[in-house]
């Protein structure tokens, strides 16, 4: 990985706990308000946010501060240590996390999706084998000419392992991208969309969700000719799909519990399904549990 460190764990809880603490207080929410602190994956924060203004049409007395990107581990971590009151994962507790009093529930899944900065003169369709020639190393460049860039993520982030569960031939080409030198790679979902945008040629992987919520300028890839999108997953003429979950502590307060009421409700479901999400069907019960 050149020109990339990872912070080690003392790095890691530090960064942590001084942007919850930095966000905490210096964001702008009117004095003697309810707050809500939550964070998390990266590719729930844009819908997150778009949440959070419509919940406060209807709750102004409740301040939500949306955290910049932790990611799954380090928004759970955060609700384990009582820092925020809601995580957002794609991913499941461990049995430690639930033994600390963790508990997750799944809220909709997002369409996931290869991506590029292409312009429209090149084909926007792909077929599972040409994905595999191209993160193998057999295809360096676009049916125009253009020069394929892979942006990559680490080998436990979930779009990897998203990507080796696609098929064996997949997840051979992608140990292989991951094997070979000069590569790009980033930490956070929005990285990853901030490199896509700006790298010519380049190709890379998101959420249906993300792309949506944040109204990236990137083009969003078919594969082997089904456009990723929630009425073709819902169909399961789709396959591929991250999972977003709420994942919260032993205790809630009442403003947490109002706006987890707010994101299964008739107006939060219908703007979850405008930004790309296929929500679940059933309301969890928190109240009872979460006190």
């Amino acid at each position: 990985m050149s020109g990339l460190s990872f912070p080690n764990g003392r790095t890691l809880v530090f960064t942590l706990f001084f942007t919850l603490f930095f966000f905490g207080i210096c964001s702008p929410i009117p004095a003697g308000c309810q707050t809500i602190k939550m964070g998390g994956t990266g590719s729930a924060l844009g819908t997150m946010r778009l949440l959070a203004e419509a919940f406060q049409k209807f709750h102004p007395e409740i301040g939500v501060i949306v955290l910049p990107s932790l990611g799954s581990g380090g928004g759970i971590k955060a609700v384990l240590h009582g820092a925020i009151e809601i995580g957002l994962s794609t991913r499941e507790l461990t049995a430690k996390e639930q033994e600390q009093g963790g508990k997750a529930v799944v809220y909709s899944k997002t369409p996931f999706f290869f991506a590029t900065s292409l312009t429209t003169d090149c084909p926007i369709d792909l077929s599972i084998q040409q994905v595999v020639n191209i993160y193998a190393g057999f295809t360096e460049t676009w049916p125009c000419g253009q020069p394929i860039r892979l942006i990559l993520r680490s080998e436990k982030e979930k779009d990897t392992v998203l990507m080796k569960a696609i098929s064996p031939k997949m997840k051979w080409a992608v140990e292989i991208a991951l094997s070979r030198k000069g590569m790009i790679y980033t930490v956070t979902d929005q990285e990853t969309l901030d490199r896509i945008e700006r790298i010519p040629g380049a190709l890379g992987t998101t959420t249906l969700g993300q792309y949506l919520s944040e109204q990236r300028p990137i083009k969003t890839l078919s594969l082997d000719g089904v456009e990723p999108t929630v009425e073709n997953l819902a169909a399961g003429s789709y396959h591929l799909f991250v999972t977003h979950r709420l994942v919260v502590g032993p205790s809630l307060s009442p403003a947490a519990l109002q706006f987890i009421d707010f994101l299964f409700s008739s107006e939060g479901r219908i703007l979850l399904a405008k930004l790309g999400h296929l929500m679940v069907e059933e309301t969890p019960n928190f109240e009872e549990n979460c006190r």
